[in-house]
C-alpha cells in the first residue's frame, strides 16, 4: 500500500470524514483528498507526524511501502534494543524518537537531497568518531589476548 491508500484506509477505520481529519491535523479538506489520491505528499513533516499520532502508527509505516503498521527495520530494532540495554527506558524512548524524526525528516521533503546527504555524512562522522573514542578508551582485544 502506498501513502495515499494508507491515509484513506486509516481515516475510514477511525470513522473520520476527510473534513474531520483535515481539521484535526490543520490542513485543508482538499489536501486530504490529494493525499489519498496520491496527487500530493505532505511537505511539512509535522503533518506526517500528526497523521501517525492520530492513526496510532509509526511515521515509517506511513511513508514506506510496508503493510506492517508497527514494523521497524531490523537495524532500527537493534538500535532501539541496544539503547534500552545501555540506557534503560529513557534511552529506548529517545532512540525511538530519533528514528521516527529522522525518517520523517528524510521522507517529508523538509530537506533537499543535498542537505539529506550532508546530514547523513554528519551522522556517519559522529558514529565513527564515537567508535574511535570507545576503542581508545576500552581498547580492542587482539586475537592473541583471547
Amino acid at each position: 500500500m502506498n501513502f495515499g491508500e494508507k491515509v484513506k484506509k486509516l481515516r475510514k477505520e477511525l470513522g473520520y470524514s476527510q473534513k474531520e481529519l483535515a481539521s484535526n491535523i490543520g490542513v485543508s479538506t482538499k489536501s486530504i483528498y490529494n493525499y489519498e489520491t496520491d496527487n500530493l505528499f505532505p511537505k511539512d513533516k509535522k503533518v506526517i507526524q500528526k497523521l501517525a499520532e492520530i492513526f496510532n502508527v509509526s511515521v515509517d509505516y506511513l511513508i514506506t511501502d510496508t503493510d506492517n503498521r508497527n514494523a521497524l527495520s531490523k537495524t532500527e530494532e537493534n538500535f532501539i534494543s541496544s539503547a534500552k540495554e545501555d540506557f534503560g527506558y529513557k534511552g529506548k524512548k529517545e532512540a525511538e524518537a530519533l528514528v521516527e524524526k529522522t525518517a520523517a525528516m528524510m521522507a517529508g521533503g523538509s530537506l533537499s537531497e543535498e542537505d539529506q546527504d550532508a546530514f547523513f555524512q554528519s551522522i556517519t562522522k559522529i558514529y565513527f568518531d564515537a567508535k574511535a573514542k570507545a576503542r581508545e578508551k576500552y581498547g580492542r582485544k587482539n586475537k592473541s589476548e583471547e
